[in-house]
């Protein structure tokens, strides 16, 4: 049974304390932190059994490889990947940390802020956004939290993205039939169908090209920097990134179906995953006891192909 009233408590807490420049102590995290394993259910979708939170930490810290698969907009996701990265790393040393938040661009600054961090240094939340040259994309509220947590700790915090400029190359030179770029023409008719949804089916051939090559050479990065960073691995990204079926799975080295690889997507309720998807799904109820609404309606059309 979803138990939405801790979520509604935890995401009610959220609008007063996710302040950019709130000190770790003082974050929603801390203030919730109790309550994350309580919230919604998780789904083993293998067996459509419902597992303890303890019991998935179990399942993925042996894993060589777990990719998470969040909804961007949602601060109740990064609260999770928050408690899911303190947790695992209480059970395995870990490797490295990947996000798809961050532009390859970036991994510089990043890289130089965590051994400044690592030697006893502070950093207040609003200053790190400007020195590791944030992208005012991703919401700031929203990923602030997980930043200033994952920077100081020992695991490697990858860049996940394409630059900047890679993105705008490859807006600019599309090919005129990306569809051989996936792995099946089955996984090619799935993105276009995605990105066609995000745009509400209100999208020209060029720029529906230059999106799937762009999701495609997303999707290849993410792989490439699971396969190069140090093992046990983490990667925070959008859902689509993360299915064994469609995303940056299918271009890792070992490829989908390894063992050594879990699939965890936290979801809204009623979304609908099979085991050919992920391993786990954590599904969040969309409206609280009383029936309000948990997750702002993000509404409109032409939104990124995350």
């Amino acid at each position: 049974m979803f138990k939405s009233s801790f979520i509604g408590a935890g995401l009610a807490l959220l609008v007063g304390c996710a302040s950019v420049n709130a000190p770790v102590a003082d974050s929603a995290y801390t203030r919730v932190e109790s309550h994350i394993p309580e919230w919604g259910a998780i789904i083993e979708l293998g067996s459509g059994k419902q597992v303890s939170p303890t019991q998935l930490l179990d399942e993925l810290a042996p894993a060589h490889t777990v990719m998470v698969g969040e909804v961007h907009d949602n601060f109740a996701h990064h609260l999770i990947e928050q408690w899911l990265a303190t947790h695992l790393a209480k059970r395995r040393p870990q490797g490295a940390v990947v996000l798809e938040m961050l532009d390859s661009d970036q991994q510089r600054p990043v890289a130089e802020v965590q051994a400044w961090l690592g030697q006893g240094n502070q950093v207040r939340s609003q200053r790190l956004q400007q020195i590791i040259h944030w992208d005012p994309r991703w919401s700031w509220e929203q990923y602030g939290t997980l930043m200033v947590a994952l920077m100081p700790a020992p695991a490697a915090l990858l860049a996940g993205n394409l630059s900047g400029a890679e993105r705008k190359r490859l807006m600019a030179t599309a090919p005129a039939n990306p569809d051989g770029l996936f792995p099946s023409p089955a996984i090619a008719a799935r993105q276009h169908q995605q990105i066609k949804q995000m745009h509400c089916g209100q999208i020209d051939a060029a720029r529906m090209n230059a999106m799937l090559a762009i999701q495609h050479a997303r999707d290849q990065r993410m792989a490439q920097v699971l396969d190069n960073a140090q093992a046990p691995r983490l990667l925070f990204a959008g859902v689509l990134h993360t299915l064994k079926s469609l995303g940056a799975p299918q271009y890792l080295g070992q490829g989908a179906s390894d063992p050594g690889l879990k699939v965890l997507v936290i979801a809204e309720q009623d979304h609908r995953l099979s085991a050919n998807d992920a391993d786990y799904v954590w599904m969040l109820p969309s409206a609280d006891a009383e029936g309000a609404a948990l997750v702002a309606d993000a509404g409109g059309c032409d939104q990124p192909a995350h």
